[in-house]
């Protein structure tokens, strides 16, 4: 009977991983519905402008809280 190849178990554990994460590591879904060109033309900038899915719309949600502030103080 040939001998089977044996992989290397790794030396971090899921204890490890689960303590080196800090808080702000945390992920938890975010669901709703667009349509599909609104989907294309998102990925589509996000793309083009070198953004990750997430960065582009955490960029997008934190400039109209900027634009949201500064219309109130006026």
């Amino acid at each position: 009977m040939p001998r089977q190849k044996v992989k290397p178990k790794s030396t971090t554990t899921k204890k490890d991983k689960l303590q080196s994460k800090s808080a702000n590591d945390e992920w938890v879904g975010l669901s709703f519905r667009v349509s599909p060109e609104f989907s294309r033309e998102f990925k589509v900038y996000a793309a083009k402008n070198d953004f990750k899915l997430v960065d582009l719309l955490k960029e997008g949600f934190k400039a109209l809280k900027k634009q949201r502030r500064q219309s109130q103080v006026r």
